[in-house]
Order: C-alpha cells, then sequence, then structure tokens
C-alpha cells in the first residue's frame, strides 16, 4: 500500500519509511477536513433560507410602514378575496388583480323629480331643513300664508282661513275648543284691522311725492280689498253640518317652494268642520314630511314652525310643547313656539322633522300661546291621504 502523503511503497503499518508521516495522524487530519467542509456546506444552505426570510419581512414591513404612514388601515379580503387565496397551491402563484378590487357598497336611491330639484337648489343639512324644504309659501288675493307637502304625490295640508275668503269665518266658530273660542274669534279681525292700519300709513307717506302714483293705485286697492274681507268677518254665519266643500275662489291661489318653483291657479278641498284644506301640485315625486304621533308628545319637548310669517319665507322657529287642550275633533296641541301671521297652514315639527301639526291660532291678548291641529286630523278629514 502507497503512503497517502508522498505515494512511497510503505513497509510499515505505522509509519512511512520515506516522509516520515505517521499514518493515523493523516487519517485523523483528513476526517477532520471532511467533517468541516460538510458543516461549511449545511450552514451556506441554511444562510441563504434565513437571509431571504429576513428579506422578505423587510418588503412587507416597508409596505405596511407606508400604508400606516398615510392614515391607511390595515386591508382586509373580501370573502370572495379570501376563497380566492385558500384555492391557491403552493407555489401556483399570485391571486388575481381582478379578485382584489374592494367590494363595492349598495348606492343609495338618487332623488327624482321635484324632490331633486328642491335638494340640488337647498341642500338640506339637518332634519329641520328637509322639512323646510318640503314647506310651501301660499298666495292668495287677500293674503299669504304656509303648507306643506305631505306625500310623494305632491297633496299639500294647510290651514282653511289661509286659502278660502271664508274660512276666516268659519274659524272661530267651528276651531276653537270650548274655553277659547271667545278669545280667539278676535284674532283674524285684529290682525286685519293691523295691516289696513299699517297700509294706510304707508299711503298718507307717499302722498304729495313724484313718482309714487302707481304706488298709491296699488295700495288703495290693497286696503279696499283687505276692507271687504273685514266687513265679510263680522258678518255671522250659520254652522256647517260637517260636510266638506271645494273653494269657490274664482282666481285661485299661487304656490312658491324654496327653490322658486311656482304654481298658479291652484284650488283647495277644505273641511267645513275643522280649519284644514289639502290641494295637490302638479308635479311628480315632491319633497315631503313624515307625519309622527301628536299623542306621544310629552310636554318639554322641543318644537318647531315653519313658515312664512309677515310675508318672511321659510322663517324657522322654535319653542316647546305645552299640552294638550280639548278632546276628540276639539282637540288641540299648545306651543310657545311663535306663531304669527303668515305662519298660519305651516307645519309644526318635532326635532327629527317629522310633523305633529298644522299651525292654525294664537290665543288673542297673550304672548306664546299658540294652538296647531294635531295632524292625525288631516287623515280623518281627508279620504285622499289614507
Amino acid at each position: 500500500m502507497n503512503c497517502p502523503k508522498c505515494g512511497h511503497r510503505r513497509r510499515d503499518a505505522v509509519k512511512c519509511g520515506s516522509c516520515g508521516v505517521y499514518f493515523t495522524k493523516l487519517r485523523r487530519r483528513h476526517h477532520a477536513r471532511t467533517r468541516h467542509r460538510h458543516e461549511s456546506g449545511t450552514e451556506h444552505h441554511r444562510g441563504g433560507f434565513g437571509w431571504g426570510a429576513i428579506a422578505l419581512t423587510a418588503i412587507a414591513s416597508a409596505v405596511f410602514g407606508v400604508h400606516f404612514a398615510r392614515g391607511g388601515s390595515p386591508p382586509r379580503l373580501t370573502e370572495p378575496q379570501t376563497q380566492a387565496v385558500a384555492a391557491l397551491e403552493p407555489g401556483q402563484g399570485a391571486v388575481p388583480a381582478s379578485s382584489m378590487q374592494p367590494a363595492a357598497e349598495a348606492a343609495p336611491q338618487p332623488l327624482q323629480g321635484l324632490a331633486a330639484q328642491v335638494a340640488k337648489a337647498a341642500p338640506a343639512r339637518n332634519a329641520i331643513e328637509r322639512a323646510r324644504n318640503a314647506t310651501v309659501f301660499l298666495q292668495t288675493r287677500f293674503g299669504f300664508g304656509s303648507g306643506f307637502i305631505i306625500d310623494a304625490a305632491c297633496h299639500v295640508i294647510t290651514s282653511r282661513h289661509v286659502v278660502d275668503s271664508e274660512g276666516a269665518r268659519v274659524t272661530s266658530a267651528a276651531v276653537a275648543p270650548v274655553g277659547l273660542r271667545a278669545s280667539m274669534s278676535t284674532v283674524d279681525e285684529q290682525q286685519l284691522r293691523a295691516h289696513i292700519a299699517e297700509q294706510m300709513q304707508l299711503r298718507q307717506a307717499l302722498a304729495g311725492r313724484p313718482g309714487t302714483n302707481l304706488q298709491i293705485v296699488e295700495l288703495d286697492e290693497r286696503i279696499q280689498t283687505m276692507q271687504q274681507e273685514l266687513a265679510d268677518l263680522s258678518v255671522p254665519r250659520a254652522r256647517d253640518g260637517g260636510h266638506r266643500s271645494e273653494t269657490v275662489e274664482p282666481d285661485g291661489f299661487s304656490v312658491t317652494l324654496i327653490d322658486g318653483t311656482e304654481f298658479h291657479s291652484l284650488h283647495a278641498q277644505t273641511s267645513a268642520r275643522i280649519d284644514l284644506a289639502m290641494f295637490q301640485l302638479p308635479a311628480d315625486n315632491c319633497p315631503h314630511l313624515t307625519p309622527a304621533e301628536s299623542t306621544r308628545l310629552a310636554q318639554g319637548e322641543r318644537l318647531y314652525t315653519i313658515g312664512n310669517p309677515s310675508g318672511l319665507a321659510y322663517s324657522v322657529t322654535s319653542g316647546i310643547f305645552s299640552g294638550d287642550r280639548g278632546s276628540g275633533d276639539q282637540r288641540f296641541l299648545q306651543t310657545d313656539a311663535p306663531i304669527n301671521q303668515g305662519n298660519s297652514g305651516g307645519p309644526l315639527v318635532t326635532e327629527s322633522g317629522q310633523v305633529v301639526g298644522i299651525n292654525t291660532q294664537v290665543l288673542n291678548g297673550t304672548q306664546g300661546i299658540g294652538f296647531a291641529i294635531p295632524i292625525e286630523a288631516v287623515y280623518r278629514e281627508f279620504v285622499a291621504l289614507r
């Protein structure tokens, strides 16, 4: 056998006679080198895997760091995305980009018709402004008032005395609860007298001034109309038997919405028993109020009136629910929310914008005592709304 180191043929089994190496030490040295090469190869393999994992972790951390720095939240998979991930086998590949799109939310139904038109012109920022958008301004040949749309079919509710000249004559006799009729019966008459006095003072101030002839003529016509109405109020009228009638105003009345939309030559169906009237606008998909049960009102609950006091269109005032007055068909909602001339026929609404009553009267000689007809009476009087 030859020496593993020098190749000389050896005769001694312990030591090479040519180079003098001990064969036992040479074998130990060879085994040590072999074991070192094996261990080095294993560590190299393990080290490669470890660095790859570290690199992958660093990349993922950077992505999530940027996402959170921008104020985002951890991404979540939708159910279809989760199923797609679960279906993948190791090494199969990435999830398709199309399956990673966020799930679409159901879009709200867009407003249509007149409701969309009004919402665009007067965007509502709270429940009271939404109720305002369903309130209308009424103009008749003998005055003005308010009303509100009660359904998407564009039915409008108002006070009878706003749209019917005879309504003012029956208001005190047919509407006021027992114990309040005497004091409430003179409200319309006093308001009319005060308005006539204001117009006459204005006429006197314009008299003799150049360029005021046309204004004076218009004032004279207005004063004459109101004086005739005042005379009509003093004529006693027998009570009706509770039947309903159509207003007989020949020229009708006009209605204006908050966006400026106008409707002319309208006529209303009226109640002979209660100070209520109803008519329908020639339109589609109107903004409207939602009714609430007036019997659920608690004393002290906040209420709002929306209307056109003294011609100040779409004014909002607030007060509280003071209590119930009367009973049955003669029930009224008492409130200290201001009800002025022009508020008649407008809605009395809750903080959530639901209508509970129709503003109708104030108590003569007092402040902060107004009355509204409960909304339930509207559905009893007008079959078309049931």
